[in-house]
């Protein structure tokens, strides 16, 4: 529903129509209920359930007043940005944003609050509570159907509620769920791309073309919460472009989606720069063109040849990402060993207020990695190939990290948190040791000997 809701907004602030939020609250409502009327009308199995419906209406509607009542809220100068953003988008005067907020705040973050302009407030309270309620919910549901074949109840329900609270115990996690800011909700796009993948491969127990839709609009909602999105999504989504066993339609729609958003917006960005009578930036160029490729690569998912050598580009991918890294270190070493200096301050010391949680986290991924998981892949790639391109973003806007808790690389830990979570928590559900015979991974997914290796 978000990510819809930002993807039908989006469209209208890329476009003529006016960007009001009555209109896309409308739009998010009727889109997906004309649908659901449609395909009723068409025979298809699509039951009501009133009392379900019921209890989730009466809890959203709880919660929405039980944090307007509770305004607990965590900002910063950048929160302030993104809530101008959204008084611009809700007044239909999104092309006055100035070139110094767009490429860094983007559109995301202000349309969840550009809502609050219509009742003459700033920002909407309740809004990144449930944001953080979302990812406790979405990390459960997958947890749970991913191993409904695998446990019984209840080694599920202690996988799962052990999960949970070692979440909802992380101070940045909970001072994310009260932040103006846009990383929670990444984290929660990231984590319906990443665990939807995974499912996609490894279980049965979901619609595939459901997963499929939720991830396309979660694609197409990322590339407007952050300036690097377009490069991160590609990350995620290259372990699943590369799978022989995911059908080639639907890889091409997530690669459509990718492509297209990430040149409708900067297209949208050069349209401003030179509005402004400004060059347009190389970046913006390179995002275009980065996009173009994207679209160019679709036609090229047929060719056998290369699923089959997934295992080597992946592996290039990520080689390629320390090679950049290494090259700007010889250009200029001071960044990559003050940022260096500035996340084991905040990681290890303390500074950046994780306490031991990443810590904590870091030793959970090593001990999923002695255990072989069904395409693992997809879960370990997105977050080992952060690592460099986390450092390659320092070089990228000119800065290196600094010590605190408001850097940029210690709030976007969070991001990757809950994929993963997911992942530590299918090792313990699904996996077996890796020095015990293959055996019994190859036979509880469909999944090739290398894909586990990785």
């Amino acid at each position: 529903g978000l990510a819809l809701y930002l993807c039908i907004g989006a469209v209208q602030v890329l476009s003529p129509i006016t960007s009001s939020p009555l209109l896309t609250m409308i739009l998010t409502v009727a889109i997906p209920g004309a649908l659901w009327v449609w395909r009723r009308s068409s025979g298809a199995d699509l039951p009501i359930r009133p009392l379900w419906a019921a209890i989730i209406v009466a809890g959203v509607v709880g919660a929405v007043a039980f944090f307007r009542a509770m305004p607990q809220v965590a900002w910063s100068n950048d929160s302030l940005q993104y809530l101008l953003n959204g008084s611009l988008i809700a007044s239909n005067n999104i092309t006055v944003g100035s070139t110094s907020l767009l490429p860094k705040r983007l559109i995301g973050v202000p349309e969840l609050h550009a809502a609050a302009n219509l009742a003459g407030e700033y920002y909407v309270q309740s809004i990144t509570p449930m944001i953080s309620a979302l990812v406790l919910a979405l990390l459960g549901w997958m947890v749970w159907e991913s191993l409904s074949t695998r446990l019984n109840k209840r080694a599920r329900l202690l996988i799962l509620v052990g999960g949970l609270l070692l979440l909802v115990s992380m101070n940045r996690f909970v001072f994310h769920s009260f932040y103006l800011n846009g990383h929670l909700l990444f984290a929660l796009f990231m984590l319906v791309v990443v665990g939807g993948g995974w499912m996609l491969v490894s279980t049965d127990s979901v619609n595939k073309t459901a997963l499929v839709t939720a991830m396309s609009l979660a694609v197409g909602a990322l590339i407007f919460v952050r300036a690097e999105s377009s490069i991160l999504v590609v990350l995620v989504l290259l372990p699943i472009i590369l799978d022989a066993s995911v059908n080639r339609v639907h890889k091409s729609i997530l690669l459509a989606v990718l492509g297209l958003a990430t040149i409708a917006w900067q297209s949208f960005m050069a349209a401003v720069y030179l509005a402004e009578g400004l060059s347009i930036p190389f970046e913006i160029w390179g995002l275009l063109g980065f996009g173009a490729a994207i679209l160019l690569v679709i036609p090229l998912l047929k060719w056998s040849a290369l699923m089959k050598r997934g295992r080597v580009l992946l592996l290039l991918a990520e080689a390629l990402l320390w090679l950049a890294l290494a090259v700007l270190t010889l250009r200029e070493p001071q960044v990559l060993k003050e940022s260096l200096t500035a996340t084991f301050e905040n990681v290890v010391v303390g500074a950046g207020s994780w306490g031991l949680s990443l810590i904590f986290i870091a030793l959970l991924l090593v001990l999923a990695s002695f255990i072989a998981v069904p395409n693992s892949v997809n879960l370990r790639f997105p977050l080992t190939t952060f690592i460099p391109l986390g450092f390659l973003l320092a070089y990228l806007r000119d800065a290196a990290y600094r010590v605190g808790d408001g850097d940029s690389l210690n709030r976007m830990w969070i991001q990757l948190i809950p994929v993963a979570l997911f992942y530590v928590l299918i090792a313990l559900g699904v996996g077996t040791w890796r020095r015990r015979s293959s055996a019994a991974v190859k036979g509880s997914a469909p999944t090739s000997a290398d894909s586990q290796r990785i």
